[in-house]
């Protein structure tokens, strides 16, 4: 009996090496093809924020001039008076600003701040400059604000020209024009986008702001986020905007490692058709070994010795067989361990690649094996973002309450100071909000010996979000000095005899992070080793449309009679349905004489006055006032953000102030400051 090998053995292991090989090429491709989309992804996703950031900040800008645009109109031209005193602070409080001027119907600068750098331009007539006039009288007529190329001005350097322009008295009355330089503004957006670098040109293809020396050329295209900007959303012009990492080695670096797990796969391809190949051998062997005992069996009890040696050969063969499955199975596994705790720990996200790589080219491996073994395979998820509505510091102060037992029985002490403000909501992820502050709160518990842990909470609304601020302050082992730069990065706790002491699950700081990041917050940490640490984390929600809750019910101001005095209509309308809410009977004036006329004839609990107004401003007013010795609370109503005009308010007499847009509830609250007698 023949115990030669079959040929088909052979080819049978040759078959599952090809199958192997093009399972790994196939991944090989794939997760390329999954590279470059996550390459493209965050710089897409990152760019397209930036992009935002920089259309927001030049339109800001322009809004302001319109701000300007609107007094002069809304006075019909009464506010010429008032138009460079205004642009001074508007420059003051813009970086991008250089300079205001005015332009007449007739195209003649005739005034302009400041002055002194550029008085060589008053009196210089844009008709006598073609590709200026042109545009300028075009768009001026049509009523759309014009934005020029980024051009050499005539007094020296290089700016942008807004031109907005101003109708009042049913006819064109000239533009206000201003310089604008967007490099410092742009900077500050910049400070937070250090990985990459940017580059944008004008309508015209001019290059007027750069960051990080920027290379689009040695990038494809692919790896470099394109988009438009639009200055100004009634006008024609568009900006490139250009988005890009500093430099290419980091997909040079993951192209590496992706030909290495390509290597690496090939290899296990090899040991697997051997395995195979040894598989079918022995089955095969065991086969004719066990039918040739049984015949010499058969035949006479003085084969049984040989029967007995195949059987032996048999086993040897079966062992054989479970040695090599072991062999294989034992690296397979401990690579696919390895990278699941890799995974689980603080690493860099060109690491993380690395890993994913590792235990996508080896699960696959093992699941075939398994196959074969009957192991199961490995799975794995992802990060989604969520939008809740919830109180933050209700959040914070629950799991505080949750981790103070644990506190208590380890002898700590804990100091909060979290007012139940919880009428303040906000929509975001609940989920990450709290997983921020829970891996906070226990690294405090974790690594402090002895002594207390401080959690503080306070937050302030700006601009419609809610600004969320946290600090978390232990007095255990602390961060030395050396590693207080690295304790984000990836792998560093890791080498840390500290940590290592104090191994365990949780996603770590650098995860931590992450999740800030991932909420367009902050994170800072300042910490002596042996003292203790203070983590401050502040983070930006949108408020709900509940944030404030009917709180007026609470406020009862009947009987008190008020005086609102402000030029624009609307805003006279919003101010006194505020009053309405909480029962004040208010008036209405135009101006500040109209104010005056209404003093005359009744006496007012309240007077709300606006400073900028045409005939009379409210400092003038406020002085009139104060003069006929009238006692009355007055309080100043204002955009006018700057010292300067609060000091003033007060000096004539103003006994408050409120900055414009109004806050009712700032409005309820400087009321139930002066007013004593509301109803709870």
């Amino acid at each position: 009996m023949s115990l030669l090998i079959p040929r088909r053995f052979y080819w049978i292991s040759v078959m599952i090496f090809l199958v192997m090989s093009l399972l790994c090429t196939f991944l090989f491709l794939r997760a390329r093809d999954n590279l470059q989309k996550v390459y493209y992804n965050q710089i897409k996703t990152s760019g397209s924020l930036a992009s935002h950031d920089f259309e927001r900040t030049i339109r800001n800008n322009i809004i302001s001039l319109s701000n300007l645009k609107a007094r002069l109109e809304e006075s019909d031209g009464a506010f010429q008076q008032y138009l460079f005193s205004d642009a001074e602070r508007l420059i003051g409080q813009n970086e991008a600003l250089q300079f205001v001027e005015w332009i007449n119907k007739d195209g003649i600068i005739t005034d302009i701040v400041p002055l002194e750098p550029n008085k060589t331009v008053i009196g210089l007539d844009i008709s006598k400059i073609e590709y200026r006039y042109t545009n300028w009288r075009e768009k001026s007529l049509s009523g759309i604000t014009n934005i020029t190329p980024w051009v050499k001005l005539t007094q020296g350097g290089k700016a942008f020209l807004v031109d907005v322009p101003v109708f009042y008295k049913e006819e064109f009355q000239g533009t206000i024009t201003a310089g604008m330089d967007f490099k410092k503004q742009f900077d500050n957006i910049g400070r937070n986008l250090e990985e990459h670098a940017i580059l944008i040109k004008d309508d015209v293809g001019n290059v007027f702001y750069s960051f990080n020396d920027p290379q689009p050329a040695n990038f494809p295209d692919s790896r470099v986020f394109t988009t438009q900007l639009k200055p100004n959303p009634a006008s024609n012009e568009n900006w490139t905007f250009y988005f890009l990492y500093r430099d290419n080695a980091v997909y040079k670096e993951r192209t590496r490692v992706q030909n290495s797990a390509l290597g690496v796969g090939l290899i296990f391809s090899a040991l697997l058709s051997l395995l195979s190949y040894f598989f079918l051998a022995a089955r095969f062997k065991a086969k004719k070994f066990e039918s040739l005992n049984f015949s010499l069996n058969q035949l006479n009890n003085e084969l049984e010795l040989e029967k007995e040696k195949a059987f032996k050969a048999s086993q040897a063969k079966t062992q054989f067989l479970s040695n090599m499955s072991h062999e294989i199975r034992t690296p397979l596994n401990a690579i696919l361990g390895f990278a699941n705790i890799l995974k689980d720990r603080d690493i860099s996200k060109t690491e993380g690649v690395y890993v994913k790589l590792m235990h996508n080219s080896a699960n696959a491996l093992l699941s075939l094996v398994n196959d074969i073994l009957d192991i199961d395979k490995i799975e794995s998820g992802e990060i989604k973002i969520d939008h809740d509505e919830f109180s933050p510091s209700k959040r914070i102060k629950k799991i505080v309450d949750t981790y103070t037992p644990e506190i208590y029985n380890k002898g700590l002490v804990v100091e909060t100071n979290i007012e139940a403000v919880y009428k303040k909501k906000v929509i975001g992820d609940r989920s990450k909000f709290d997983q921020i502050f829970t891996n906070l709160i226990n690294n405090a518990i974790k690594f402090t010996p002895e002594g207390r842990i401080k959690v503080h909470y306070s937050d302030e609304i700006q601009d419609g979000n809610l600004i969320v601020t946290v600090f978390i302050e232990d007095t255990g082992v602390g961060i030395s000095q050396s590693k207080l730069d690295y304790i984000y990065d990836r792998f560093v706790q890791a080498e840390d005899g500290i940590r290592k002491r104090h191994a365990g699950g949780g996603l770590g700081l650098s995860i931590t992070k992450e999740l800030v990041s991932l909420l367009d917050g902050t994170i800072e940490v300042e910490s002596k080793e042996n003292e203790g640490t203070k983590f401050t984390v502040t983070l930006p929600f949108l408020l709900s449309s509940g944030t404030i809750t009917d709180e007026n019910n609470d406020l009862d101001f009947t009987g008190t009679k008020a005086l609102v005095v402000d030029d624009n209509r609307l805003n006279r309308i919003i101010l006194m349905n505020y009053l309405n809410a909480i029962h004040v009977k208010s008036v209405g004036a135009a101006n500040g004489k109209e104010a005056l006329r209404c003093l005359e004839m009744e006496d007012f609990d309240l007077i709300l006055m606006d400073i900028h107004m045409p005939q009379m401003d409210g400092f003038e007013t406020v002085s009139h006032i104060r003069s006929g010795m009238i006692e009355t609370l007055i309080i100043g109503v204002s955009a006018d953000v700057t010292r300067q005009a609060i000091e003033k308010g007060m000096r004539v007499g103003m006994d408050d102030y409120l900055l414009k847009p109004i806050n009712k509830s700032d409005l309820y609250a400087i009321l139930q400051k002066h007013f004593r007698h509301n109803k709870v």
